[in-house]
């Protein structure tokens, strides 16, 4: 039996396929991305033998993958085999502010992109596929893996919206934040430098930190900022007035995440606050990257993302209160708890 069904006068087997075969297109603008073609697109069109050229690929084939992505509006072939950037081509410049590139490094690096192609065992079995895959956690793989490390902290930093959560939340009042898994600090910077009385405490683990000192420094805030590389599951620096957790419960799982905010409850002062930035699960599985995000969770660290009422019980069980809620236009949310 042939079905014929139409979504917005499509059928639904050709919108199926396309979701399909969506990894296809997302290999397609990692290699772009690795290769550079947009850097080298900065200052105008070139055809596809000059751009083989500089960027030592094989022309023939490199000009079969720019026509795939300007089928796709990403660059233009203005004339034969010439190539311009698109708006959205710009957007994998390296040198642009609102840049994409090292977040598509990042998803589209091999040690994810092969954990995401064994989402099967994961399905199967509730385990790790990063784990299956290469014999060991993702975080002691990046702690042996220093260039692999440094591509994951890059695409993480390029994926922070640090103004959306200035503009969510005010610290104006805040005299001390402690940032737990706070990364190299980017996150922490940017709020002390829009509140020049608050000091802050950056932690996460020593190799992670270690580049921090740098960044701090080129934002003017190092002598408000202490740096510490320890675990988040240990003791936590404490008196701290809001402890942030940005995109940390998201690895670990609910035991985990517990003890995690456990560990806040202890610290944290009297009239403190914990802030959970994370995506969050839409309700009635409205269209959202959360729920592609729960599923790289489950394949690689093991994590999950959560609904806002999952979010509320983990913070019940660590003593604290879910008071306020505030999604960001950029699909995370912040979530605060203070102490019950």
């Amino acid at each position: 039996m042939v079905l014929d069904v139409t979504e917005n006068g499509v059928l639904a087997a050709t919108r199926l396929i396309e979701m399909i075969r969506g990894y296809q297109l997302s290999q397609a603008l990692y290699v772009a991305a690795k290769l550079g073609v947009a850097d080298c697109l900065r200052d105008g069109p070139r055809t596809s033998d000059e751009l083989a050229q500089a960027t030592g690929t094989h022309a023939p084939a490199l000009y079969r993958l720019l026509r795939t992505l300007a089928s796709r509006g990403v660059f233009a072939e203005i004339t034969d085999r010439r190539f311009a950037l698109t708006p959205l081509g710009e957007l994998l410049r390296s040198d642009v502010v609102s840049s994409v590139q090292a977040e598509l490094l990042l998803w589209g690096h091999p040690i994810l992109w092969e954990s995401w192609g064994h989402l099967t065992h994961s399905v199967q079995t509730g385990e790790r596929a990063f784990d299956h895959l290469y014999g060991m956690g993702i975080w002691e793989y990046l702690a042996r893996h220093p260039e692999d490390r440094a591509s994951f902290s890059a695409g993480f930093a390029a994926s922070e919206q640090h103004d959306q959560l200035l503009s969510a939340y005010d610290f104006s009042s805040i005299n001390l934040i402690v940032d737990i898994g706070g990364g190299n600090g980017r996150l922490l910077s940017a709020v002390l430098r829009a509140n020049p009385r608050t000091h802050g405490v950056l932690l996460d683990t020593p190799g992670v930190v270690s580049g921090a000192d740098e960044i701090l420094r080129a934002e003017g805030v190092a002598e408000r900022c202490r740096v510490i590389g320890g675990d988040f599951f240990a003791e936590l620096p404490s008196g701290g007035d809001v402890y942030i957790l940005s995109r940390v419960l998201m690895d670990w799982d609910d035991e985990h995440a517990v003890r995690i905010l456990r560990n806040c409850r202890r610290a944290v002062a009297e009239q403190g606050r914990v802030l959970i930035v994370d995506r969050i699960i839409p309700p009635d599985n409205a269209p959202s990257l959360s729920h592609l995000s729960d599923l790289l969770s489950l394949a690689i660290t093991g994590g999950r993302i959560r609904s806002e009422s999952e979010i509320r019980q983990l913070l019940d069980r660590a003593q604290f209160q879910l008071t306020t809620v505030v999604p960001t236009s950029v699909g995370y949310t912040v979530l605060e708890g203070r102490p019950a």
